[in-house]
């Protein structure tokens, strides 16, 4: 077969798989496929269910976009969909049409069940209203000190039916006296922005912290509910008065509840035992629900003292703990023991994204890609164990089968401090060693994030147009540079107080390590990233005579332009051990700005509008320097989008835009 190189549109057009679940007796798999809709620039999820032993499936959701779902039993399914506002939806034996659960006026953000009903967050609509008051004195933001509007709602579909029933015989004054079957489960509760929550047995667990914005995300705390949801509506609808009670968890400092066992007898917690620093794995420790009145630290036992990841997606289940985790370039599934041992989960050459499931009845559904295949959606055919069967249930990665999608392989070298670097390497599927390739990083976010040994990630088609790349003779690198995550702690901190200068480091000893091989041309290299990939990108611009061209995404221009204007100031605390008044030495070393003097890179710049995580600001700084310079430069802005770039035809703008960058200065083609 005679492949063809496949357009940007042809990838931003793929549909793929995001989510699994499987039913609790594993039967069925309820799964979502996300969808490009050019005509309304968006991308939505739609719901489909696969019925394991007959091999049939069908698609249950035509329009909205499919977040979250939930099996209730082996044959129904709560969803949560978004058209105008995100709302809770009942799929009663998944046929007809869905029961819609909520009508919540902001619309519902989370949800999970709770006995024989549905506890969701959403922001209280009247809180929202007083907000947004603006009679007085005009629109005015108190900055950092607004109360939030976040709260704990609960509702039951048999009641929304009863009460749909009884709308139906009233007219709309009558209709208005109605209560509505829905309570507000946090009423009794200060003001904080609930951030997760854990229902169990009569009792719901809670996370928060002061208030919405995430420079509180230090002060969080944990609380603890005690209310019977249930008897609770009834008391509501029968007009008569409900509480609860309630405390705050006497946690260690910045500890967070994480699971709750099945039986509600014990909790998971997560906790830094060294220090309270971003780049610091978190543990998750385990204690008695009945050792929680007094200081919980003392009472509680560390159960990933031997796992050396830090913990991305958890599931606690009948039949155990089981957590994913970044294994260098893969991912990685384990059942944890209650006594901290650890026993992985082997998948063969399938690897897993963070969101896996595994039911109440204790089966394994995940979607899972390898360096041959897009994403498929797996399920285990029975309870799963240590190396378990694997069944897919999917094939989208046919819809790639006539395309050239080039070779992928990790590997490795040694940085200029010692320090061994690994990464993904991109070839074209007629790589020939004896040739010189033309060389190109595409650098992850984070730093806390990590490329991984696959086919086609995300980013890979919705921001950088590396099969493109692979079909014009290009080398792609995606190093895994010090900071990532998957190589344990120590790794984790490498470039602490030395950002962007040891992430340099590992770029420029990359391009040594090729050259020695004798397969790329050093003559034309060059960088793109988003985020914390397009800083190092500046720092590779404005810092370094290594490469011919770069493309900074949503990245930081200087450490203390990005400090005094993110959402997070207290990133920089920690990576730079200060602030820039108290340290402007460590700023000025690890600041792209720094090289301006003699920088003299072509640099294409691509930023968010409303990007709060990486502010505009951080763009304009090195636009304006490098435009008097008489530096080729180009900076384009997304007025509606955030840190991330989320519309379909934004998505194609931004890799038609890096295409023809690199294209015209880094390979000399018009």
């Amino acid at each position: 077969m005679n492949l063809v190189e496949p357009s940007i549109d042809d990838l931003l057009s793929l549909e793929v798989p995001a989510q699994s679940k499987a039913s609790p007796d594993g039967r069925k798999v309820a799964y979502t496929v996300r969808v490009t809709d050019w005509n309304r620039n968006v991308y939505e999820h739609r719901l489909f269910v696969h019925y394991v032993f007959s091999g049939e499936s069908f698609q249950l959701t035509r329009g909205g976009d499919v977040t979250d779902f939930h099996w209730s039993g082996d044959s129904d399914l709560y969803v949560l969909r978004k058209n105008e506002k995100a709302q809770v939806y009942l799929f009663e034996g998944l046929a007809g049409e869905p029961l819609q659960v909520t009508d919540h006026e902001t619309g519902v953000q989370v949800f999970k069940l709770s006995g024989e009903g549905v506890l969701y967050l959403a922001d209280d609509p009247e809180k929202s209203k007083r907000k947004e008051t603006t009679d007085k004195y005009g629109n005015v933001v108190h900055f950092d000190m607004e109360e939030s509007t976040s709260a704990l709602y609960y509702t039951e579909a048999g009641r929304v039916k009863e009460y749909n029933s009884k709308v139906m015989g009233l007219t709309e004054d009558e209709a208005k006296e109605l209560p509505k079957p829905v309570i507000k489960v946090s009423k009794d509760l200060p003001s904080m922005k609930t951030t997760e929550f854990y229902p169990s047995m009569g009792v719901i667990y809670m996370n928060a912290r002061p208030r919405d914005p995430l420079v509180y995300a230090r002060e969080s705390s944990s609380h603890i509910i005690i209310l019977d949801c249930g008897s609770a509506l009834t008391r509501h609808l029968d007009g008569g008065e409900w509480s609860s009670e309630s405390a705050k968890l006497k946690m260690p400092d910045q500890g967070q509840v994480a699971a709750v066992s099945p039986d509600g007898s014990k909790l998971l917690v997560w906790y830094r035992e060294r220090d309270r620093m971003m780049y610091t794995q978190p543990d998750l420790w385990l204690i008695r629900t009945g050792k929680m009145a007094r200081e919980m630290l003392p009472e509680m036992r560390k159960v990933t003292g031997d796992l050396d990841r830090e913990i991305m997606g958890l599931h606690w289940v009948e039949s155990g703990i089981y957590v994913s985790y970044v294994d260098e370039c893969v991912t990685g599934l384990a059942k944890l023991g209650e006594d901290g041992t650890v026993s992985p989960i082997d998948l063969g050459d399938v690897h897993s994204n963070l969101m896996f499931n595994v039911s109440s009845g204790g089966y394994l559904s995940f979607v899972g890609a390898n360096r041959e295949k897009l994403y498929e959606v797996y399920v285990t055919p029975s309870p799963v164990s240590e190396t378990p069967s694997i069944v897919v249930l999917t094939d989208y990665d046919s819809q790639l089968k006539c395309w050239d999608m080039g070779v992928v392989e990790t590997i490795e070298w040694e940085s200029k401090d010692g320090t061994m670097i690994q990464g993904i390497l991109r070839k074209p599927s007629d790589f020939d060693p004896s040739k010189k390739y033309p060389l190109l990083f595409d650098v992850h976010g984070g730093p806390s994030w990590f490329s991984r040994d696959v086919l086609l990630e995300a980013y890979d088609y919705a921001r950088y147009p590396v099969v493109q790349f692979n079909n014009k003779d290009v080398l792609i690198l995606k190093p895994n540079y010090r900071g990532s995550i998957g190589r344990g702690q120590w790794f984790s901190e490498l470039n602490v107080d030395n950002l962007g200068v040891g992430d340099l480091w590992d770029l420029e000893s990359a391009i040594d390590h090729l050259d020695t091989l004798g397969f790329i041309d050093t003559e034309n290299v060059g960088c793109m990233g988003w985020s914390q990939g397009g800083y190092i990108s500046a720092m590779a611009g404005l810092s370094s005579n290594r490469f011919n061209a770069v493309s900074v995404g949503a990245g930081i221009s200087d450490w203390y332009t990005y400090h005094i204007s993110n959402d997070i100031p207290h990133f920089t605390d920690h990576y730079l051990s200060a602030n820039p008044w108290e340290d402007p030495e460590v700023y000025k070393k690890t600041a792209p700005m720094s090289g301006i003097e003699t920088a003299n890179t072509p640099t294409l710049i691509q930023h968010g509008g409303k990007d709060m995580r990486v502010p505009l600001s951080n763009a304009m700084e090195i636009y304006r320097a490098l435009k008097p310079k008489g530096v080729p430069v180009e900076l384009y802005v997304y007025p509606e989008m955030a840190h991330p770039i989320t519309k379909p035809r934004e998505c194609r703008a931004v890799s038609q835009q890096n295409l023809e960058w690199f294209l015209k200065y880094l390979f000399n083609s018009s």
